[in-house]
């Protein structure tokens, strides 16, 4: 078996080495080792360390390097936090921004307060855990060192209902969100045979503590409000609804949008979500809020109703912005946006932006590439960056949320 040394790292955090002109990617490898891999093609299997890198440090995680929701616990912090930000800068080097990040902000290591299992019933036996990287293959866990610790003491639990779940060996979702009172779950892909199969699964949540059990979006048992605060709201997800991952983080990141826009008095929130920022910009402006999602803008509006007039008016609108983008012309009421969209990015809506007089803007993204693009479009209709801020709510990955402050 040869032996080969990794040239760098890749965007996903794999090692990369060069073989007859072509990029091969090697898990679990850093830069200036030399390794012995097996396999073909364009993706190898790393079987030995012969050399090791000086940056290399033992993974917290016993399931690292099987489970494939970390890619980099073996890399030390320093320059693990170098690479990351250098994924955003090159990103936006490529678009023609050289402006590099002003900030870049941790969190601890066992933050995220949702987590999506996959479960199968193979041969008879449960397999419950995380899908391997590029991989259907699921990897039995017992632990998970990024995840809250009440979901970590939670997974005897889930484990348990999982195991009465009428599983077959195409792999199902069950997605776990820590709430103020208890486990949110939702399963989902799963087909129940009859009425009373559900009603045992509903006793089963009870029995186990959890606070709603949906499938498919689909509420079966609530024994009690599964509510996440936001600012002074007490917002109630929609199943399966998007929620920023580590509470922490989504606290930092609204205080940077609050506190960019403070002072307007009329404000938009597109791609709203359940009101990550509306509800609390609202503390200070009224807010026009969008979202291509009727449960997350019903989640929204009894949200802000239940603050009992605490918070300025919230207007909010379910549209589609990809279709449907807020015109130049609707905004000009605003003086201060936030934009948080998918990762594909909002190239359509940041055109009608550009055109606006939306004098201060804060655009939020989860995907570098897409968000130089559309901070490219926003630059040539005459906005100015004033700060960049990375944020690493997703330790040990190559995913990196980022805001980045404009003004007109």
């Amino acid at each position: 078996m040869p032996e080969i040394t990794i040239e760098k790292l890749g965007r996903q955090g794999d090692g990369i080495f060069v073989e007859n002109g072509k990029e091969i990617f090697v898990p679990a490898t850093l830069p200036r080792e030399v390794v012995k891999v097996s396999g073909k093609g364009q993706r190898r299997t790393l079987e030995e360390i012969v050399k090791p890198s000086t940056k290399r440090i033992d993974p917290v995680c016993k399931h690292f390097g099987t489970c494939g929701g970390c890619q980099l616990q073996h890399l030390e912090a320093a320059t693990y936090q170098t690479w990351k930000t250098e994924l955003l800068v090159e990103a936006l080097a490529r678009a023609g921004i050289e402006h590099k990040p002003d900030k870049f902000l941790s969190f601890p290591v066992s933050a995220r307060r949702k987590a999506v299992f996959s479960a199968a019933r193979i041969a008879g036996e449960l397999h419950f855990g995380f899908t391997r990287q590029n991989s259907n293959e699921i990897v039995p866990i017992d632990e998970c060192h990024v995840v809250v610790p009440a979901l970590q003491d939670a997974l005897p639990d889930l484990r348990s209902f999982v195991s009465s779940l009428p599983l077959s060996a195409k792999p199902v979702r069950i997605s776990a969100l820590v709430t103020a009172n208890g486990l949110d779950v939702e399963v989902e892909e799963l087909k129940l045979k009859s009425d009373v199969q559900q009603r045992a699964l509903s006793r089963k949540a009870l029995d186990v503590g959890f606070a709603r059990l949906s499938f498919d979006g689909e509420t079966v048992i609530e024994a009690c409000k599964p509510f996440v605060q936001m600012g002074k709201a007490m917002v109630l997800p929609p199943p399966g609804g998007f929620l920023q991952a580590s509470s922490e983080a989504e606290e930092e990141m609204a205080s940077i949008v609050v506190s960019h826009l403070s002072g307007a008095k009329k404000v938009a929130d597109l791609y709203c979500g359940v009101g990550t920022f509306a509800l609390r910009l609202a503390e200070g402006s009224q807010v026009w809020a969008l979202e291509d999602s009727t449960p997350a803008i019903a989640s929204l509006d009894l949200a802000w109703r239940g603050t009992a007039g605490n918070l300025k008016q919230i207007s909010s609108e379910v549209r589609n912005l990809e279709r449907r983008p807020a015109s130049f012309k609707e905004l000009k009421r605003f003086e201060g946006l936030v934009f948080d969209p998918p990762r594909a990015g909002a190239e359509l809506q940041s055109r009608q932006i550009a055109k606006s007089r939306v004098g201060k803007v804060a655009a939020v993204s989860c995907n570098p590439i897409t968000l130089a693009r559309d901070l490219s479009i926003l630059l040539e209709g005459g906005y100015a960056i004033k700060e960049i801020v990375a944020i690493d709510q997703f330790r040990f990955t190559y995913h990196l949320e980022t805001i980045v402050l404009l003004e007109k």
